[in-house]
């Protein structure tokens, strides 16, 4: 089986208010936005605040006043960016976001991520980073956002797993049920109540699935293969603890590492949840840990963790 790269590219553009009319899917132009990304469009699901698109590779999330795209495998995501500045207008865009795990097979790729970061700045002036040691696993992040602007309450928790046992790893495969079914075996959809899950198995591996309710969402993306085994649950949803569903997805997934981010506005009401994350690694120990604030008005917490031995034994 060819290997396929599961770790993903992630833009999300804030507007300074929210547009009347955004979530429309107008003469097909999300299927278009997809499209110039390299991805296609599986399906889609809505709730009053917010429009789940699943695509080929990971996903699109369109609310009235910010779009959040995500893809993974050999797409190239900023070429998407002109597409979606015709339809929200350059001059309506507060902040913008861009992030690009290190990669597992970086010489397939098109692009790497200072091209990325050339790419960006033709349109907005910012600031790149990276979190975590060059030699293993690590984050990209790029800012752009406009002086003065203050963020509303805002937090997204990534939860990035790499090696996954090959007990987790075989349910992903085709054959094994249909996506509903892995939904359901998994636990996926006890994580949040009431959500609406849309999902999809691929053939011949590969699974991906959306959870919305209101404005809040999750997302995960499975890339099982055994060379570069990678799972993706990233979500919206702010917890004042996030130390239960941090665990539960540990155990859905097994892997033998991850790196945990939290990104978060730098409200009074979100500056504490950094605070809960270490709580949070069970039967793992972190190898790196880091924190940030950067002048956009957001923080970031980093951790790489691995497997105990204690957490071994246990599996």
């Amino acid at each position: 089986m060819a290997v396929f790269e599961g770790p993903e590219k992630k833009l999300e553009i804030i507007l300074f208010s929210a547009q009347d009319g955004l979530r429309e899917n107008r003469q097909d132009r999300w299927r278009a936005v997809a499209a110039a990304s390299g991805a296609e469009i599986i399906s889609h699901i809505s709730s009053s605040s917010l429009d789940a698109y699943l695509l080929s590779e990971s996903s699109l999330f369109v609310w009235p006043d910010r779009i959040l795209m995500i893809t993974c495998g050999q797409t190239v995501l900023l070429r998407a960016l002109p597409k979606i500045l015709s339809i929200v207008g350059r001059q309506n865009v507060a902040m913008v976001f861009y992030e690009r795990k290190n990669l597992m097979f970086p010489a397939d790729q098109p692009a790497d991520f200072e091209a990325d970061v050339a790419m960006l700045t033709a349109n907005f002036p910012g600031k790149s980073y990276r979190l975590g040691p060059a030699n293993a696993d690590h984050v990209h992040l790029f800012f752009s956002s406009h002086a003065g602007i203050e963020p509303t309450p805002d937090a997204t928790l990534q939860v990035l797993m790499s090696d996954l046992s090959p007990d987790t790893a075989r349910r992903f495969f085709a054959g094994n049920g249909t996506a509903e079914r892995i939904v359901a075996r998994t636990g996926l959809d006890t994580l949040y109540g009431r959500m609406q899950i849309d999902s999809h198995l691929f053939t011949p591996a590969g699974f991906s699935a959306n959870g919305i309710r209101d404005q809040r969402y999750f997302t995960v993306h499975v890339t099982p293969q055994k060379d570069g085994s990678y799972t993706s649950f990233e979500t919206n949803v702010i917890e004042a603890d996030y130390t239960r569903v941090v665990s539960r997805v540990l155990d859905i997934f097994a892997p033998e590492r991850f790196t945990l981010v939290l990104t978060s506005s730098m409200d009074p009401s979100c500056r504490p949840l950094h605070r809960t994350l270490e709580d949070s690694l069970g039967g793992y120990e972190p190898m790196e840990k880091s924190y940030h604030e950067f002048n956009c008005g957001y923080a970031v917490t980093f951790f790489n963790c691995g497997k105990t031995a204690a957490g071994d034994a246990a599996s």
